[in-house]
């Protein structure tokens, strides 16, 4: 090689060193920027003329160094085994999220919850029947009010349980809607990612804007991603991916196939307290969008992430729980009523049922209420003789009355079953997201160990680039100095 061929190889390793500091510089910058992965300039060393010469000859010194691109660190396996840990972990957050609503409804223990509110009401038939005298009325009056706190406790839980049905179903829409966004810029960003490689334009930032739409669409659909089949004809890799929920693609290339909300109940808790199936679909529904398709049909079949989670609650966990509801107000009903049956007032009238249905149907959480006719007189404090006729006030149907609260399989015992199982099935959850979060947390720390950018590593990489680019002016230096004296030497 020529003395003049140093200038060369100086004038490389000055372009290499320039680079790599820019590469560090953008690894600095976008340290906290969310999906991006960290980057490397690959360098590769530039050997001797592979075509020999007859008046030169090779030295074996090589020519430098060549910038071959700048790669984007990342492991598509470790990026995969994040998004399926965070998809589960969405899911049961979002059941998590509905106990804990659960346990905010039923409110328990407490001084106002319904537990409370059945023992008052149960003492205070006793006190009615302590005192059935026609004079005495305030503790007719008092058991009234209390049975109507308890009617009224049933009705605030059931509609607070419909409330939470309904916002569940806004967050699944919000979620859909954001799953069709991100879709239609994931098949965007599969488009101009392959007309960069077709420009040969370096495509790292758009691939990191890509796989954290893609992350994000995962957490709340459990998709997955495959790399798009290539064109045979095609002479570059367009690196583009599809997205999958279960079998079907929601990104095909650079065309997205949106999903819709199928909602039978049009968004309301029905009367009849037997919601149907809320499911996510594909949507058939064409669009001018060259970025959207409709090549799919039917169930989505999402079964995980954060909207199943929340399709479970609307689907099982609230409608079971309201279900339960329903059985303690009808359980209540009939015991009152049944008890009422048997007594008499102070007026020597028969005892009348003292909670109905408002809408005249069966009695449920939602429509238990105590008739508007009733008055504190209503309550059927005595017993009657042989022949059905009213005996003396002697309370003792009033006092029967609020021995119910120890009734074996009864309301109170009912509720209070309910009440164990909604702690031990939030307990269960509560554990589950625990460990979940374990799981993610170390699926994200080896994710991040291939693409994350350490401040530290990059600190060492500057100086390694700085000294480099130093030794590399200095040997510019130096070549100039020996041209010098090699000049000088014909003078």
């Amino acid at each position: 090689m020529s003395t003049f061929g140093g200038l060369h190889i100086g004038t490389s390793a000055i372009h290499a060193a320039q680079r790599g500091l820019d590469v560090t510089g953008q690894n600095i910058a976008n340290s906290a920027t969310p999906g991006y992965s960290r980057q490397r300039v690959d360098l590769e060393a530039i050997g001797g003329p592979g075509v020999p010469a007859f008046w030169s000859k090779y030295d074996g010194t090589g020519e430098g160094v060549k910038i071959t691109g700048v790669s984007r660190l990342t492991d598509s396996f470790l990026v995969a085994r994040a998004n399926n840990a965070n998809a589960n972990l969405g899911n049961i957050q979002e059941q998590q999220k509905t106990m804990a609503a659960m346990e905010r409804i039923v409110g328990e223990p407490s001084d106002t919850g319904l537990q409370k509110k059945l023992a008052q009401m149960w003492n205070a038939f006793g006190g009615a029947g302590n005192s059935p005298t026609v004079a005495d009325q305030a503790p007719r009056a008092q058991a009234l009010e209390r049975t109507k706190d308890a009617a009224g406790q049933l009705n605030l839980m059931a509609s607070s349980l419909e409330t939470q049905w309904q916002d569940t179903g806004s967050e699944v829409v919000a979620n859909v809607n954001d799953v069709n966004t991100m879709a239609k810029d994931v098949a965007r960003l599969n488009d101009a990612i392959r007309n960069n490689n077709i420009a040969k334009v370096p495509s790292n930032e758009l691939l990191d804007q890509r796989d954290l739409l893609i992350s994000k669409i995962a957490d709340l659909t459990g998709a997955t991603v495959r790399p798009a089949e290539q064109d045979q004809n095609s002479p570059f890799n367009s690196q583009s991916v599809d997205v999958f929920i279960g079998g079907t693609k929601l990104v095909d290339g650079v065309k997205a196939n949106l999903l819709t909300v199928n909602d039978p109940n049009a968004g309301t808790y029905p009367d009849s307290g037997d919601p149907q199936p809320v499911t996510v679909q594909w949507d058939t529904t064409a669009s001018s969008d060259p970025h959207v398709g409709n090549a799919n049909s039917g169930d989505s079949g999402i079964a995980s992430g954060r909207i199943s989670g929340q399709l479970k609650g609307m689907n099982e966990t609230i409608p079971n729980y309201m279900a339960k509801f329903d059985d303690i107000a009808a359980k209540l009903a009939e015991t009152v009523n049944s008890q009422q049956a048997q007594g008499f007032t102070v007026e020597g009238e028969a005892g009348a049922d003292l909670l109905v249905a408002a809408d005249g149907g069966a009695v449920t959480a939602r429509n238990i209420r105590v008739p508007q006719d009733a008055v504190a007189n209503s309550i059927a404090v005595s017993t009657g003789d042989i022949n059905g006729t009213p005996a003396a006030l002697d309370g003792n149907n009033a006092r029967a009355m609020s021995r119910h609260i120890a009734d074996v399989g009864g309301t109170d015992a009912t509720y209070k079953a309910m009440v164990v199982e909604l702690g031990v099935q939030a307990q269960s959850v509560n554990r589950n997201v625990d460990v979940q979060a374990n799981v993610v947390m170390k699926a994200e720390d080896a994710r991040d160990s291939v693409s994350g950018v350490s401040l530290n590593e990059e600190m060492t990489n500057l100086v390694q680039f700085q000294h480099s680019f130093s030794a590399a002016a200095k040997y510019v230096g130096v070549i100039d100095q020996t041209l010098d004296t090699l000049i000088n030497m014909v003078r």
